[in-house]
């Protein structure tokens, strides 16, 4: 089902729960919400994220660098729809990108269909020819135009593959058959086998986090790229091997109603747990293209363990080609030290350049999905490498031949994000960081500057707001391509800089690499969201449990909010050790990471997101501080901010309180009201995983609890399934037939322990959802009916739970 349809099919789902009746209310005639109605659905229904990204035009502008220029093209939306322009950054002049009504005049006569100017039928287009012709594909063909489409032609491109990496020059593609490695030129197809060894135990593969089995199977997905990078001059390939010999197969995922089979179809994978995982999974391998010669790739001390597999396929800290040295990353299982290693690109030996260690797990970006931040500077002969040591995430420069440190490159009570770019020569990095700037928010994104010995720095980004800078990697964690946005210029002397808070819209503009303003882009056009009647979310500050620190979090209110009322308090949650979650930007509360947050609020519940002990961007104490106690992730901290911020808001009603969280949120919202029943009255657990010692092994597990063994057995300590007698309030669990990431069997597990505690909970069960299940149309209808059934003590009409095609049919 589309998202336009789940947003329809939203709408008429929660209009099911109009006729809803009060009587059930604890608090007298004063604090009884009126019962609701019709229009109360109706009004939820258009705050769903699909719904309310139309109601903001151009939050997030993508600038599309034009080769190697300081021009960049971005798509301008306005209220019929978008244009492309071109901007010179140098000036911030601006251009449309080609003559739009030319080019729809041409594609209708070609499609044989009208196309609007403001809605051309696609989304990029690259140019050719210097600036004289744009290239874009629009049904089934390729067209060539010139920029007021005088002159077209159309053209036959071949296909990516996108189960294959390219070499740097185009010429050559790596991708894996019957377990190995072959390669293809791709200028005449011809084919040959690069290795010869793999085997379906021990294939040239990484499949750490492959988590679409399912889809790839039924052609929804591309199939996953090979575990395989190139070196920059098109050599050398450095491969990945998953070594699965000896591991126990089980059915990781079942398609019971398979699309297309009568019959259940089980995807059998080897799936090692945290207690049975060999000592190593994963080995490298370094390919000479031109010699053939395979050698095994020397880890040195550590190893290549956690992410360091995919460290290194993402292709940090990075090769030195003259020098003919591999730099990468090492790291044990458990993450407790992690490393550099220099490897000789003939012969895979290695040296040690450095180690880090500590009792609990390193990291080396405060997000464990970025790009790691590390970087090798060849033509310096340096390294950086960033670090908590301080107590606080900073970079550090070493030698990178010696291992000898040089300087800490930025110190402070504070902390680095992401490194953005480095300027070799100048001897310069900018990156993003939080908290440096005094009275602001520590999670706000702002980008510096400073040189590599340490002087010189310099805020780029001056206003107080949170600057969309992110780096994820463009090769994903479950093994599909994606595009980075690239906000520098491919010079470095200028970038695109796009900022807001929850309260003020995204603003967009250009800027020199020392921050002076260049230009005003576009400023983000909020008004239609405002006409709905939307208010911004409030932000607050509570104290931790321990009293020690800070947390940050917001407010969601519905838009007819009466302060005269109290309201019940939903609280959604993440917590995980992995990203903070809060929103920070315009977008964040509206969109998929609030998810149906606002929507929820309209029912007439006041929503809390925020970040408790556990989560980064933070101090490390901050961060690690409760990993050894049962609370292993402070809930207790959110149980703190909720009362904080009720202290001085009457109208929250702490006598009412749920939670819900999708994933590692799903986990948490289960055990907050395992931990804390007397708090959390009603709870929906979300794609949860309850009990890490049978989920497979991975770098989501071990890096956080440790290795199986020794004194302190974590995974037991973390289950949710040994607390379900402690359940008092209401629970659901929600769980999708072909979820890859957190499969069936953790809601199975917990499900088992609270009959066996003799626990009532509501289970739904989501045929052919994945682990998106928590954004289905009938997961929020329920949802939405869960909580307004045990929190506002109003009992939804039945027949509830409706056909979603006839809720459609009632609905257009």
């Amino acid at each position: 089902m589309s998202r336009g349809l789940a947003w329809r099919a939203l709408a008429g789902a929660l209009m099911l729960l109009s006729g809803s009746c009060g009587g059930l209310d604890r608090f007298g005639a004063s604090d009884r919400a009126p019962d609701l109605t019709r229009a109360d659905f109706e009004r939820a229904a258009q705050f769903y994220p699909d719904a309310v990204r139309s109601l903001v035009l151009n939050a997030a502008p993508v600038p599309n660098w034009i080769g190697e220029t300081d021009q960049f093209w971005y798509r301008r939306e306005n209220s019929g729809g978008f244009r492309f322009e071109t901007v010179d950054a140098a000036t911030g002049d601006a251009a449309p990108s080609f003559n739009h009504e030319a080019i729809a005049r041409m594609l209708s006569l070609e499609l044989g269909e009208a196309v609007s100017p403001g809605k051309l039928p696609f989304a990029s287009f690259r140019y050719s020819d210097g600036l004289k012709r744009v290239i874009f594909s629009a049904g089934d063909k390729t067209f060539e135009c010139s920029r007021d489409a005088v002159f077209c032609s159309t053209r036959v491109e071949a296909a990516s593959d996108p189960a294959a990496a390219l070499s740097p020059d185009g010429a050559h593609a790596v991708f894996a058959r019957d377990h190995n490695l072959w390669l293809r030129d791709t200028s005449n197809g011809r084919e040959r086998p690069l290795t010869t060894d793999g085997t379906a135990a021990f294939p040239y593969r990484y499949t750490a986090f492959k988590t679409t089995y399912v889809e790839e199977r039924r052609g929804l997905e591309a199939p996953t790229y090979p575990g395989a990078s190139w070196s920059p001059d098109g050599r050398y390939i450095l491969a990945v091997r998953t070594d699965d010999r000896g591991v126990k197969a089980a059915p990781y995922v079942v398609e019971y109603l398979a699309p297309d089979s009568p019959r259940p179809i089980a995807h059998e994978i080897a799936m090692p747990t945290p207690g049975d995982a060999p000592r190593t999974r994963h080995a490298l391998s370094l390919i000479d293209r031109r010699s053939g010669r395979v050698v095994p790739v020397d880890g040195g001390a550590l190893g290549f363990n956690d992410y360091a597999p995919y460290w290194a396929i993402v292709g940090e800290p990075g090769w030195d080609m003259e020098d003919g040295t591999l730099y990468l990353v090492t790291s044990t299982r458990d993450s407790r030290a992690l490393g550099v290693v220099a490897v000789d690109l003939e012969t895979g030996t290695s040296r040690t350049v450095l180690e880090e260690r500590d009792d609990q797990y390193l990291n080396l970006n405060p997000f464990d999905y970025h790009v790691p931040n590390v970087r090798l500077l060849a033509s310096r002969g340096e390294l950086l490498w960033w670090s908590e040591r301080s107590g606080w995430g900073h970079l550090y420069r070493y030698d990178a031949r010696t291992g000898a440190l040089r300087n800490a490159v930025t110190k402070g009570d504070w902390v680095v994000f992401d490194i953005i770019r480095v300027d070799e020569a100048a001897g310069v990095v900018y990156f993003t960081a939080g908290g440096r700037e005094a009275g602001r928010n520590p999670y706000y994104r702002h980008l510096y500057r400073v040189d590599l010995d340490g002087s010189g720095l310099k805020l780029l980004t001056p206003e107080n707001a949170d600057h969309a800078y992110t780096n994820f990697p463009a090769r994903g964690l479950n093994g599909h391509y994606d595009t980075p946005v690239r906000r520098f210029s491919p010079s470095g002397r200028y970038f695109v800089d796009t900022y807001s808070t929850v309260s003020e819209p995204p603003r967009t503009v250009v800027r020199s690499a020392d921050g002076t303003l260049i230009a005003d882009l576009v400023d983000a056009d909020a008004g239609a969201l405002f006409e709905a009647g939307w208010s911004p979310p409030e932000r607050f500050v509570a104290k931790s449990a321990d009293g020690a620190h800070d947390i940050h979090g917001v407010l969601l209110k519905p838009t007819n909010f009466d302060k005269r009322r109290r309201y019940p308090v939903i609280e959604q949650i993440y917590a995980g050790p992995q990203v903070s979650f809060a929103p920070q930007g315009f977008t964040d509360a509206l969109g998929a990471r609030a998810a149906w947050m606002q929507a929820l609020a309209e029912l007439g519940f006041v929503i809390v997101i925020q970040d408790g002990r556990g989560t980064p961007r933070r101090s490390r104490a901050f961060h690690t501080a409760p990993m050894k106690d049962e609370d292993s992730f402070a809930l207790a901290d959110h149980v703190a901010g909720i009362r904080s911020a009720a202290a001085t808001r009457p109208y929250m009603d702490l006598e009412r309180v749920g939670i819900t969280g999708i994933s590692f949120g799903g986990y948490a919202s289960a055990r907050a009201i395992l931990l804390f029943p007397d708090f959390y009255k009603a709870a929906v657990s979300i794609a949860g995983p309850h009990d890490y010692r049978t989920m497979i092994s991975s770098i989501s597990l071990e890096r956080f609890f440790g290795v199986p063994g020794g004194g302190d057995d974590a995974y037991a300590r973390v289950d949710n399934l040994h607390l379900a007698d402690r359940l008092q309030g209401r629970l659901m669990l929600v769980a999708g037939e072909i979820d890859q990431n957190v499969p069936f069997n953790q809601t199975v597990a917990l499900s088992d322990a609270l009959i066996r505690a003799g626990k009532e909970f509501d289970l739904v069960y989501v045929p052919n959802a994945a682990h998106d299940v928590g954004y289905h149309p009938y997961v929020v209808r329920r949802l939405a009916g869960f909580f307004v059934r045990h929190l506002k003590h109003q009992e939804p009409p039945m027949p509830f739970a409706r056909r979603a095609e006839q809720v459609l049919r009632e609905t257009e």
